[in-house]
């Protein structure tokens, strides 16, 4: 299950200011929410006043690739496939998959290849996303 978390914790800034952050996180393969709140305490153990502010399960379907260097960001496409069910209905299944890519034009060539694994799917929406990770 993939659940999404935000974290704050006191940092510096550029000016070596002391100051709150907040980051989202997205936990992939964990069953509990327990486990994400203890992985995630760990993950941030480092940090001061580290407090996991929530928990919620995702919408998202899958995360489709890995991360293949610093630079790449994380992208959300929302996509539809059109199918017949059993008695020969057609029906529309929307979904959303996260993947890693550096820029728009290479997010856009991704999850076009993606798509053409499905018989008819297509594209409705592709955004940044604001994610900073995916533990």
């Amino acid at each position: 299950m993939i659940y999404e978390a935000t974290v704050t914790y006191r940092g510096k800034n550029e000016k070596n200011r002391e100051k709150g952050i907040k980051e989202s996180v997205l936990c992939e393969n964990y069953e509990t929410f327990s486990e994400v709140e203890n992985e995630l305490r760990d993950k941030y153990s480092h940090c001061e006043d580290i407090d996991v502010v929530a928990i919620k399960r995702s919408n998202i379907l899958e995360i489709a690739n890995q991360r293949t260097s610093d630079d790449d960001v994380i992208w959300q496409a929302e996509v539809q496939d059109i199918f017949r069910d059993d008695e020969g209905n057609e029906k529309l299944l929307k979904y959303k998959i996260l993947f890693f890519s550096k820029t728009y034009e290479s997010a856009n060539t991704f999850i076009t290849e993606y798509a053409k694994q499905g018989y008819d799917m297509s594209l409705v929406s592709l955004k940044l996303t604001k994610f900073i990770d995916v533990i």
